[in-house]
Order: structure tokens, then C-alpha cells, then sequence
């Protein structure tokens, strides 16, 4: 069985370690919660702390359940418990010794338990490694210790009372997941300052990762909900560059000083539930840029100055507020001169106009749109954040669009000379062995397929093509992960470095095999 370990904290300011260490116990807080065990799903326990904990936030009770549950049921008897004391200023390293058991006759914030042995007490903080320090100063009650080699360098710990440090292997992963956990570890111990601010680009740079795919959002909600670090708002939500605020969450619920997470506002939302199902009206970038705007009040010079020089055909109008009241175009101020001498915007305001939410599916507005020319974007007091035409629509779903049918061309060229130059036992051998016997031409062949059907020598020869073989092979396969990356929604654009590969190949194979 591979060997785990596990951080569990007793207590803010230790308040449960000398009955743990003493009875031999991992103990945990949540007094509020009563016996546990007959909770068999994550489910489970969600409700459980939904109905006895209903005045907390919706991040803060996700981040908690994730946190039971793992002390419930996916700490297993022989992984290994580390404890950083308070009382003690030392580490304690324990192996845990049985299932979960509620202790209904003990204090309150003392009854939910795993029997421990404690194999050492005394670990002093200098004898660890300062990146398995860093994993040690998650915000988390429980949470796991994985990366760097830390469960086998905790039983070295527990044996010999000092840390050997990770092995070369694991270096070479510390140096690939850096800073990424730097930042986290830096929200952690930012806990009394003001929270860390930086655009969601360069938030995603920090994980190597310039879209929001499953798989990358995936990845860096599992290194938040290991840290209890969360974004305000989403990082899944809106443009490239809007900013974002990094906040712990999910302290004890009976910890009395005051965190950070305790006025996290509405608007934040916990890991599990980031990921956003529709395309949303945020992701365009004008929806995040705001408009133009004139008065009721203004003279009506003052409008045409400003969509004169600023190329708008539109303009926001907004009230004493700052709300959205309507608009004033071309179209509208127009219209007005026909009826009525027009001096201020008010002579010619459009009450009719539309706004919506950036968090609203953006595809069930296209047809306003495209049948008004625009929207604008309003936050939830009505203040203008953007404006989306027709122009932004069409440039949007070409960003989006383009991808696809450069792949789709790439695949039809390589399908086609495939066809002339392979025979049909040659092409099934390049499929997966469960789909050989449905392939019947190079159509039926998967992107992926093409690196084993071109890799040997005798068959790149074949397509007759005049080009290096392993640096064909190699941008092939870029193609194939863009491939597949579009197959799964994703609101972002490829970056431009990828664009240009995908362009580049197909410029390529237009160029060996000119034909139509």
C-alpha cells in the first residue's frame, strides 16, 4: 500500500494538543456537528454542515466538507499524521491506528477523532526542509501532504527526527511547481495584510497555462482547495485581464480570531463549483472595458464630439447615479432633429436600449445584438462596465472559430494523402487496438493516430514530402493537443504562440501538397 500522509491542525492556538498527544487522538474542531459516521458520501456530510452551520459562506462550507470528509473516510489506518504544535513550537509525527469514532461524551470542539500513535512529539521546525515547511502552512484543519517526496520524508522524520530533504527527482518537481505554490504560500502568510491582486493572465501564467481548460482549471482548483486558498471573483470568470483578489478560506468554525475568510463576499465561490458551464457574456474582453458615457444634462455637441472622436457610434447615458438611464447614436439623435430641435442628450435619448449581466449566457443574447448593433454591460447596481456590438460578436466567434477549421483542414490533408499511400492493414495498425477493426479508410483515423503511422522512416518516405521527419512529427503532435483541447469548452482563445504553430503547419502542408 502506498504510504500517505496528512496534515491535521489541533486547534488555532493548540487548544486540543495535549489531549491528543496524550490519548493518543487526531481531534478536530466542529462543535456544532454531532456523529459523523453514518455519513458514506461528501454529499453526505454537505448537508450535515449546510443545516448546522446555515450562516456560512457557500466557499467556506465546500472548502469544510472537503475537509471531514477526507478525516472521515480518505485517511486509511497506517498513513501518517503530522501535527505542527503550538504549545510546543515542535512537530509531531503520528500513524493512524483506526476508523473515525465520535466521542459524544466529550467537550464540545473535542468529539470528532481518529485513534493516533504519536511515534514523536519533538521534531523541532529547524529540522524541516523549508519547501516541506511550505506545505505545512496551509490554512486547512486537514489537508494532504503529497508533493516532494513528503510522506516518505515524514517517515524519516518520525524514525530519525530530521528531514532528508527531497531526492533530485523531486527537486526537479519542486522546480516545476515553484511558483505556483510560492504564490499560494504568499496569500497564507498575507492573512493581516491586504489581499494579493493580479490579472486571471497572469494568474494562469503561474501554472504554465495560458487557457482555462478542464484540465487546467482542474489542476489549479486542487492546488487551491490544498492550500484553502480561493479567488474573488472566480478565476474561470470574465477576460484575460480583469483582476482578481487571492483569499484563504476555510479556517475552524470555531476559531475566534478574525480571518479573512470570515467577510468573504458573495461572489466568491469555492473550487468545486468554478468552472463555468456557458459561454458568458464576461469572457469578451469590451464586456470588460468599459463605455463612453455622456449625462442627460450634457449638450448635445458634447455627445457628437465624443463619438466623433472616439469612432463610437453609440454612447451610455447615465443619470446623477452613475446607472445606466440609455443611449444616445447616431440613429437616435437623427431621429430626434426630425421631430424637435435636439441641445442636450436628453432631447435624444434612447430609453430602449438593453443591458445584461456579465455572468449571463452570452449566446442567448446574439440576436439582440446583432438586431440593435449592441448591449451594454452592467454590474448589479446598473453601472456601466462595457458595451458589446456586433463587431466584438463576429471578432469573438472568429477567435474561437478559427482553430477549429484549421484543425479540421489539417486533418482532411493528411487523411487525403494517407488514403493514397497506406493500405488498409497499414492504417488499422495505427489506431488503438480496440477501434483497429472499425477503421476502414484514413478517415476513420483519429489526429493522434498519424504520430505511429508516419514514425517509421519506410512510411514518412512514402508521402514523398520534403521535410525534416522528426520536426514534423514533433509539431504534429502540438497539433494534436490543440485537437483535443478543442474538444472541450474552453472561454479562451488560443495564445498566440499556439495559433501560430497550428498556422504554420497547415501553411506546410498547403505548400508539399497544393492541391484543393
Amino acid at each position: 500500500m502506498t504510504l500517505r500522509a496528512w496534515l491535521v491542525r489541533l486547534g488555532e492556538n493548540g487548544q486540543r494538543e495535549n489531549v491528543a498527544l496524550n490519548e493518543g487522538q487526531a481531534i478536530l474542531g466542529w462543535s456544532n456537528l454531532g456523529d459523523l459516521s453514518t455519513c458514506e458520501s461528501r454529499t453526505d456530510i454537505a448537508a450535515v454542515v449546510k443545516e448546522n452551520y446555515p450562516d456560512a459562506e457557500k466557499a467556506t462550507l465546500s472548502n469544510w466538507t472537503g475537509q471531514l470528509w477526507r478525516f472521515l473516510r480518505e485517511i486509511r489506518e497506517g498513513d501518517l499524521i503530522v501535527c505542527p504544535l503550538k504549545t510546543r513550537q515542535t512537530i509531531a509525527v503520528g500513524r493512524v491506528t483506526g476508523p473515525y469514532r465520535y466521542q459524544g461524551d466529550a467537550d464540545p470542539g473535542f468529539r470528532q477523532v481518529r485513534p493516533v500513535e504519536w511515534l514523536r512529539t519533538d521534531i523541532p521546525k529547524n529540522a524541516v526542509e523549508q519547501d516541506l515547511r511550505n506545505s505545512m502552512s496551509s490554512l486547512l484543519t486537514v489537508c494532504a501532504l503529497s508533493r516532494f517526496g513528503a510522506p516518505r520524508r515524514i517517515a524519516h522524520l518520525a524514525e530519525k527526527g530530521i528531514d532528508p530533504g527531497p531526492t533530485p527527482d523531486e527537486m526537479a518537481m519542486l522546480e516545476g511547481f515553484a511558483t505556483p505554490h510560492e504564490l499560494l504560500d504568499g496569500v497564507i502568510a498575507n492573512t493581516a495584510g491586504e489581499p494579493i491582486r493580479l490579472t486571471i493572465r497572469e494568474f494562469l501564467k503561474r501554472w504554465g497555462v495560458t487557457r482555462r481548460t478542464p484540465a487546467s482549471v482542474a489542476r489549479i482548483e486542487a492546488d487551491l482547495v490544498a492550500k484553502g486558498v480561493t479567488t474573488r471573483p472566480s478565476f474561470t470568470e470574465g477576460w484575460f485581464d480583469n483582476t482578481i483578489e487571492l483569499l484563504p478560506v476555510g479556517e475552524e468554525p470555531d476559531s475566534s480570531a478574525q480571518s479573512p475568510s470570515q467577510s468573504l463576499q458573495p461572489d466568491v465561490e469555492d473550487a468545486p463549483d468554478l468552472p463555468a458551464i456557458t459561454l458568458q457574456v464576461g469572457v469578451l474582453e469590451a464586456a470588460n472595458k468599459g463605455a463612453a458615457s455622456v449625462r442627460l444634462e450634457d449638450t448635445i455637441s458634447i455627445a457628437h464630439t465624443k463619438m466623433l472622436s472616439g469612432k463610437y457610434s453609440q454612447l451610455a447615458v447615465i443619470d446623477e447615479n452613475g446607472t445606466l438611464y440609455g443611449a444616445v447614436s447616431w440613429e437616435s439623435i437623427g431621429k430626434a432633429s426630425m421631430r424637435q430641435q435636439v441641445l442636450t442628450v436628453s432631447d435624444a435619448v434612447d430609453r430602449t436600449v438593453r443591458s445584461v449581466d456579465h455572468h449571463e449566457d452570452l449566446l442567448s443574447q446574439v440576436s439582440e445584438i446583432y438586431d440593435r448593433g449592441y448591449v451594454f454591460v452592467c454590474d448589479s447596481d446598473k453601472k456601466v462596465i462595457g458595451i458589446i456590438t456586433a463587431a466584438d460578436l463576429t471578432q469573438q466567434f472568429g477567435h474561437l472559430a478559427r482553430p477549429f477549421v484549421l484543425v479540421e483542414e489539417a486533418e482532411r490533408r493528411l487523411r487525403r494523402r494517407a488514403n493514397e499511400v497506406f493500405t488498409l492493414d497499414e492504417l488499422r495498425q495505427a489506431a488503438p487496438r480496440h477501434l483497429a477493426a472499425k477503421v476502414n479508410s484514413a478517415d476513420d483515423l483519429m489526429l493522434g493516430a498519424y504520430k505511429y503511422l508516419l514514425a517509421p522512416p519506410s512510411h514518412w518516405e512514402r508521402l514523398d514530402w520534403p521535410l525534416d521527419h522528426a520536426l514534423f512529427l514533433e509539431i504534429l503532435e502540438v497539433v494534436k493537443d490543440v485537437r483535443n483541447e478543442l474538444m472541450h469548452f474552453a472561454p479562451d482563445p488560443l495564445d498566440g504562440e499556439t495559433l501560430r504553430s497550428v498556422e504554420g503547419f497547415i501553411e506546410m502542408l498547403r505548400i508539399v501538397d497544393p492541391r484543393h
